[in-house]
Protein backbone atom coordinates (compact mmCIF):
# COMPACT_ATOMS: atom_id res chain seq x y z
CA UNK A 1 0.00 0.00 0.00
CA UNK A 2 2.66 2.05 0.77
CA UNK A 3 4.44 1.52 -2.46
CA UNK A 4 3.72 4.77 -4.74
CA UNK A 5 5.13 5.00 -8.86
CA UNK A 6 5.13 8.32 -7.86
CA UNK A 7 8.78 9.91 -9.18
CA UNK A 8 8.37 7.26 -11.69
CA UNK A 9 10.89 7.13 -14.75
CA UNK A 10 11.79 4.85 -17.18
CA UNK A 11 13.80 3.04 -14.70
CA UNK A 12 11.37 2.15 -12.41
CA UNK A 13 10.65 -1.56 -14.11
CA UNK A 14 13.96 -1.80 -13.16
CA UNK A 15 14.02 -1.04 -9.96
CA UNK A 16 11.04 -2.70 -9.16
CA UNK A 17 12.45 -6.07 -10.39
CA UNK A 18 15.77 -5.50 -8.80
CA UNK A 19 14.25 -5.12 -5.46
CA UNK A 20 12.29 -7.80 -5.89
CA UNK A 21 14.78 -9.88 -6.63
CA UNK A 22 17.16 -8.64 -3.27
CA UNK A 23 14.03 -9.57 -1.21
CA UNK A 24 13.82 -13.35 -2.47
CA UNK A 25 17.16 -13.78 -2.00
CA UNK A 26 17.26 -12.15 1.21
CA UNK A 27 14.09 -13.79 2.81
CA UNK A 28 15.20 -17.38 1.82
CA UNK A 29 18.91 -16.46 3.25
CA UNK A 30 17.07 -15.47 6.64
CA UNK A 31 15.03 -18.65 6.90
CA UNK A 32 18.09 -20.76 6.09
CA UNK A 33 19.96 -18.54 8.93
CA UNK A 34 17.14 -19.62 11.20
CA UNK A 35 17.39 -23.05 10.69
CA UNK A 36 20.65 -23.87 10.74
CA UNK A 37 20.62 -21.42 14.33
CA UNK A 38 19.34 -21.74 17.97
CA UNK A 39 17.77 -18.99 18.35
CA UNK A 40 14.10 -18.15 17.99
CA UNK A 41 14.29 -14.77 18.42
CA UNK A 42 16.12 -11.59 16.12
CA UNK A 43 18.01 -9.95 18.81
CA UNK A 44 19.26 -13.59 20.25
CA UNK A 45 20.16 -14.61 16.76
CA UNK A 46 22.55 -11.63 16.30
CA UNK A 47 23.86 -11.82 19.60
CA UNK A 48 24.63 -15.31 18.90
CA UNK A 49 26.38 -15.09 15.48
CA UNK A 50 28.10 -11.57 16.43
CA UNK A 51 28.43 -11.43 19.94
CA UNK A 52 26.21 -9.06 22.54
CA UNK A 53 27.70 -5.63 22.22
CA UNK A 54 27.56 -5.42 18.08
CA UNK A 55 24.18 -6.88 18.75
CA UNK A 56 22.88 -4.06 20.92
CA UNK A 57 24.92 -1.80 18.30
CA UNK A 58 22.62 -3.17 15.38
CA UNK A 59 19.92 -3.16 17.37
CA UNK A 60 19.92 0.59 17.79
CA UNK A 61 20.26 1.05 14.23
CA UNK A 62 17.24 -0.87 13.28
CA UNK A 63 14.89 1.02 15.66
CA UNK A 64 16.01 4.19 14.61
CA UNK A 65 15.23 2.01 10.72
CA UNK A 66 11.99 1.39 12.01
CA UNK A 67 11.64 5.05 13.56
CA UNK A 68 11.95 6.26 10.21
CA UNK A 69 9.61 3.81 8.68
CA UNK A 70 7.22 4.41 11.10
CA UNK A 71 7.54 8.50 10.34
CA UNK A 72 7.18 7.89 6.66
CA UNK A 73 4.12 5.88 6.67
CA UNK A 74 2.33 8.21 8.99
CA UNK A 75 3.44 11.14 6.64
CA UNK A 76 2.07 9.92 3.59
CA UNK A 77 -1.37 8.81 5.71
CA UNK A 78 -1.49 12.80 6.95
CA UNK A 79 -0.95 14.09 3.28
CA UNK A 80 -3.50 11.73 1.66
CA UNK A 81 -6.01 12.30 4.42
CA UNK A 82 -5.74 15.76 4.73
CA UNK A 83 -5.58 16.61 0.44
CA UNK A 84 -8.36 13.92 -0.30
CA UNK A 85 -10.28 13.59 2.73
CA UNK A 86 -10.16 16.00 5.52
CA UNK A 87 -9.41 18.89 3.90
CA UNK A 88 -9.90 21.35 6.61
CA UNK A 89 -8.81 18.98 9.53
CA UNK A 90 -5.59 20.58 10.89
CA UNK A 91 -2.10 18.48 10.15
CA UNK A 92 -1.86 18.14 14.14
CA UNK A 93 -4.69 15.84 14.55
CA UNK A 94 -4.47 12.94 11.75
CA UNK A 95 -0.82 11.83 13.38
CA UNK A 96 -1.64 12.12 16.77
CA UNK A 97 -4.99 10.13 16.22
CA UNK A 98 -2.86 6.88 14.59
CA UNK A 99 -0.19 6.85 17.04
CA UNK A 100 -2.28 6.65 19.84
CA UNK A 101 -4.65 4.26 17.72
CA UNK A 102 -1.41 2.38 16.87
CA UNK A 103 -0.27 2.56 21.13
CA UNK A 104 -3.45 0.88 21.67
CA UNK A 105 -3.38 -1.75 19.74
CA UNK A 106 0.46 -3.00 20.28
CA UNK A 107 0.18 -2.74 24.29
CA UNK A 108 -0.77 -6.37 24.16
CA UNK A 109 1.66 -7.29 21.79
CA UNK A 110 2.01 -8.26 18.22
CA UNK A 111 -1.42 -10.95 18.30
CA UNK A 112 -3.93 -8.24 18.50
CA UNK A 113 -1.96 -6.46 14.98
CA UNK A 114 -2.16 -10.29 13.52
CA UNK A 115 -5.60 -10.64 13.84
CA UNK A 116 -6.42 -7.42 12.74
CA UNK A 117 -4.79 -8.38 9.58
CA UNK A 118 -6.52 -11.46 9.21
CA UNK A 119 -9.69 -10.29 9.55
CA UNK A 120 -8.85 -7.02 7.54
CA UNK A 121 -7.76 -9.39 4.89
CA UNK A 122 -10.71 -9.87 2.68
CA UNK A 123 -11.73 -6.30 3.09
CA UNK A 124 -8.78 -5.14 1.58
CA UNK A 125 -7.90 -7.49 -1.21
CA UNK A 126 -11.09 -7.25 -2.51
CA UNK A 127 -11.54 -3.66 -3.25
CA UNK A 128 -8.17 -3.25 -4.10
CA UNK A 129 -8.16 -5.85 -6.78
CA UNK A 130 -11.82 -3.99 -8.69
CA UNK A 131 -9.50 -1.19 -8.75
CA UNK A 132 -6.62 -2.56 -9.90
CA UNK A 133 -8.36 -4.33 -12.42
CA UNK A 134 -10.87 -1.37 -13.59
CA UNK A 135 -7.14 0.41 -14.03
CA UNK A 136 -5.66 -3.12 -16.04
CA UNK A 137 -8.91 -3.04 -18.00
CA UNK A 138 -8.97 0.65 -18.90
CA UNK A 139 -4.75 1.21 -19.42
CA UNK A 140 -3.10 2.35 -22.78
CA UNK A 141 -0.22 -0.34 -23.71
CA UNK A 142 1.43 2.11 -25.81
CA UNK A 143 2.48 3.89 -22.21
CA UNK A 144 4.34 0.79 -20.98
CA UNK A 145 6.79 0.83 -23.98
CA UNK A 146 9.19 3.30 -21.88
CA UNK A 147 9.30 0.73 -19.36
CA UNK A 148 10.64 -1.90 -21.76
CA UNK A 149 13.27 0.50 -22.89
CA UNK A 150 15.01 1.77 -19.67
CA UNK A 151 18.11 4.43 -19.15
CA UNK A 152 20.54 3.96 -17.22
CA UNK A 153 18.94 4.41 -13.67
CA UNK A 154 20.47 7.39 -11.67
CA UNK A 155 22.83 6.01 -8.77
CA UNK A 156 20.76 8.03 -6.38
CA UNK A 157 17.69 5.82 -6.95
CA UNK A 158 19.80 2.29 -6.71
CA UNK A 159 18.87 2.81 -3.10
CA UNK A 160 15.22 2.66 -3.42
CA UNK A 161 15.49 -0.61 -5.20
CA UNK A 162 13.65 -2.20 -1.84
CA UNK A 163 11.23 0.56 -1.64
CA UNK A 164 8.63 -2.02 -2.20
CA UNK A 165 9.28 -4.63 0.45
CA UNK A 166 10.69 -2.38 3.68
CA UNK A 167 7.61 -4.01 5.29
CA UNK A 168 9.06 -7.59 5.32
CA UNK A 169 12.15 -6.51 7.23
CA UNK A 170 9.70 -7.25 10.07
CA UNK A 171 9.74 -10.86 9.25
CA UNK A 172 12.92 -11.26 10.84
CA UNK A 173 11.66 -10.23 14.24
CA UNK A 174 8.94 -13.30 13.52
CA UNK A 175 10.40 -15.70 11.51
CA UNK A 176 12.05 -17.73 14.06
CA UNK A 177 9.00 -18.61 16.06
CA UNK A 178 7.25 -20.09 12.77
CA UNK A 179 7.15 -23.44 11.82
CA UNK A 180 10.76 -24.14 10.35
CA UNK A 181 9.88 -26.61 7.76
CA UNK A 182 7.60 -24.01 6.30
CA UNK A 183 9.47 -20.82 6.82
CA UNK A 184 11.30 -20.77 3.82
CA UNK A 185 7.70 -21.51 1.89
CA UNK A 186 5.75 -18.67 3.66
CA UNK A 187 8.77 -15.87 3.60
CA UNK A 188 9.48 -16.87 -0.26
CA UNK A 189 5.69 -16.97 -0.96
CA UNK A 190 4.60 -14.20 0.80
CA UNK A 191 7.52 -11.88 -0.96
CA UNK A 192 6.40 -12.94 -4.77
CA UNK A 193 2.69 -11.85 -3.97
CA UNK A 194 4.04 -8.67 -3.03
CA UNK A 195 5.91 -8.38 -6.32
CA UNK A 196 3.20 -9.27 -8.01
CA UNK A 197 0.89 -7.05 -6.35
CA UNK A 198 3.24 -3.79 -6.98
CA UNK A 199 4.10 -5.15 -10.44
CA UNK A 200 0.46 -4.62 -11.24
CA UNK A 201 0.60 -0.97 -9.21
CA UNK A 202 2.72 0.42 -11.35
CA UNK A 203 1.61 -0.86 -14.61
CA UNK A 204 -1.65 0.16 -13.75
CA UNK A 205 -0.67 3.86 -12.49
CA UNK A 206 1.75 4.07 -16.02
CA UNK A 207 -0.80 2.36 -18.36
CA UNK A 208 -3.36 5.16 -17.45
CA UNK A 209 -1.22 8.19 -16.54
CA UNK A 210 1.94 7.64 -18.62
CA UNK A 211 5.69 7.32 -16.70
CA UNK A 212 5.52 11.22 -16.68
CA UNK A 213 1.85 11.64 -15.38
CA UNK A 214 2.67 9.17 -13.03
CA UNK A 215 5.90 10.99 -11.57
CA UNK A 216 3.90 14.11 -11.27
CA UNK A 217 1.35 12.48 -8.73
CA UNK A 218 1.41 12.29 -5.30
CA UNK A 219 -0.28 9.28 -4.90
CA UNK A 220 -0.98 7.29 -8.12
CA UNK A 221 -3.18 4.49 -7.02
CA UNK A 222 -5.71 7.06 -5.07
CA UNK A 223 -6.24 8.83 -8.45
CA UNK A 224 -6.54 5.68 -10.02
CA UNK A 225 -9.42 4.84 -7.41
CA UNK A 226 -11.40 8.58 -8.68
CA UNK A 227 -11.43 7.68 -11.89
CA UNK A 228 -13.00 3.47 -11.54
CA UNK A 229 -15.62 3.20 -14.27
CA UNK A 230 -17.42 -0.36 -15.13
CA UNK A 231 -18.84 -0.22 -18.00
CA UNK A 232 -20.92 3.45 -19.06
CA UNK A 233 -21.57 3.23 -15.47
CA UNK A 234 -18.95 5.83 -13.48
CA UNK A 235 -18.01 4.89 -10.14
CA UNK A 236 -15.68 8.15 -9.83
CA UNK A 237 -18.40 9.91 -7.40
CA UNK A 238 -16.05 9.83 -4.15
CA UNK A 239 -15.63 6.15 -4.82
CA UNK A 240 -12.01 7.31 -3.94
CA UNK A 241 -13.07 7.33 0.02
CA UNK A 242 -13.04 3.43 -0.31
CA UNK A 243 -9.87 3.37 -1.30
CA UNK A 244 -8.73 6.17 1.57
CA UNK A 245 -10.41 3.88 4.67
CA UNK A 246 -8.45 0.96 3.05
CA UNK A 247 -5.49 2.94 3.25
CA UNK A 248 -6.02 4.15 6.66
CA UNK A 249 -6.70 0.71 7.71
CA UNK A 250 -3.56 -0.50 6.30
CA UNK A 251 -1.35 2.76 7.88
CA UNK A 252 -2.57 1.06 11.79
CA UNK A 253 -1.27 -2.41 10.72
CA UNK A 254 2.15 -1.04 8.98
CA UNK A 255 2.34 1.53 11.75
CA UNK A 256 1.58 -1.07 14.68
CA UNK A 257 4.19 -3.60 13.02
CA UNK A 258 6.63 -1.46 12.81
CA UNK A 259 6.29 0.14 16.11
CA UNK A 260 6.46 -3.31 17.42
CA UNK A 261 9.63 -3.90 16.01
CA UNK A 262 11.35 -0.84 16.94
CA UNK A 263 10.32 -1.63 21.38
CA UNK A 264 11.37 -5.14 20.74
CA UNK A 265 14.68 -3.72 19.00
CA UNK A 266 15.28 -1.14 21.83
CA UNK A 267 14.50 -4.24 24.20
CA UNK A 268 17.37 -6.42 22.44
CA UNK A 269 19.53 -2.78 23.00
CA UNK A 270 18.77 -2.48 26.69
CA UNK A 271 18.34 -5.98 27.64
CA UNK A 272 14.27 -5.80 28.85
CA UNK A 273 11.64 -8.43 28.43
CA UNK A 274 8.85 -5.78 28.14
CA UNK A 275 7.76 -4.14 25.30
CA UNK A 276 5.54 -2.13 26.54
CA UNK A 277 7.49 0.28 28.55
CA UNK A 278 8.84 1.73 25.26
CA UNK A 279 5.71 2.51 24.11
CA UNK A 280 4.84 5.43 25.33
CA UNK A 281 8.48 7.54 25.84
CA UNK A 282 8.73 6.92 22.32
CA UNK A 283 5.41 8.44 21.08
CA UNK A 284 5.63 11.66 21.28
CA UNK A 285 9.38 11.63 19.82
CA UNK A 286 7.57 9.92 16.96
CA UNK A 287 4.71 12.38 16.86
CA UNK A 288 7.07 15.14 16.52
CA UNK A 289 9.88 13.71 14.51
CA UNK A 290 6.49 12.80 12.22
CA UNK A 291 4.58 15.97 12.87
CA UNK A 292 7.92 18.31 11.68
CA UNK A 293 8.38 15.84 8.72
CA UNK A 294 5.40 16.83 6.82
CA UNK A 295 6.64 19.82 5.69
CA UNK A 296 10.20 18.10 4.50
CA UNK A 297 11.00 14.44 5.21
CA UNK A 298 14.06 14.21 3.46
CA UNK A 299 15.86 13.07 6.34
CA UNK A 300 13.61 10.19 7.12
CA UNK A 301 13.04 9.14 3.58
CA UNK A 302 17.19 8.53 3.53
CA UNK A 303 17.19 6.63 6.84
CA UNK A 304 13.97 4.28 5.74
CA UNK A 305 15.38 3.69 2.35
CA UNK A 306 19.38 3.18 3.09
CA UNK A 307 18.03 1.06 6.28
CA UNK A 308 15.87 -1.15 4.40
CA UNK A 309 18.84 -1.67 2.13
CA UNK A 310 20.72 -1.95 4.94
CA UNK A 311 18.90 -4.85 6.39
CA UNK A 312 17.94 -7.00 3.61
CA UNK A 313 21.30 -6.36 0.72
CA UNK A 314 23.68 -6.16 4.18
CA UNK A 315 22.66 -7.68 7.70
CA UNK A 316 20.76 -10.98 6.36
CA UNK A 317 23.12 -12.32 4.23
CA UNK A 318 25.79 -11.64 6.71
CA UNK A 319 23.61 -13.38 8.92
CA UNK A 320 23.49 -16.20 6.61
CA UNK A 321 26.74 -16.26 6.51
CA UNK A 322 27.71 -16.43 9.66
CA UNK A 323 25.19 -18.98 10.71
CA UNK A 324 26.25 -21.36 7.73
CA UNK A 325 30.05 -20.85 9.38
CA UNK A 326 29.08 -21.61 12.44
CA UNK A 327 27.07 -24.97 11.44
CA UNK A 328 30.45 -25.79 9.00
CA UNK A 329 32.37 -25.35 12.38
CA UNK A 330 29.85 -27.41 14.82
CA UNK A 331 29.88 -30.39 12.06
CA UNK A 332 33.85 -30.66 11.91
CA UNK A 333 34.14 -30.51 15.51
Amino acid sequence: MFFYPGKTGRWSGVLLAGGAVIALLSMAMLAEAFSRSRSVSFPSLLAEHFGILPARVLLAGAAVYYGSEICVVIVKQTRMTGLFLLEKTPPQVIPAVTLLTVCFIITSGIRQIARAAELLFPAIVIPLAFILAMGLFTLDPGELLPLLHPDRPPVESLRQMPAAFGGITAAAFFAGYYDRKKLRRCLLGGTTALAVFCGLILTGCVGVFSVRGAGRLAFPLTELSRIVSVGSVSLNHRFDILYIMIYNAVTLISAGLLFYCCCVSLCGVFSVKNHSCFIFPLLPLLYIISYFSLSDDTLITLLSEWGRLAILALLIPLLFAAAAYGRRKEAQA
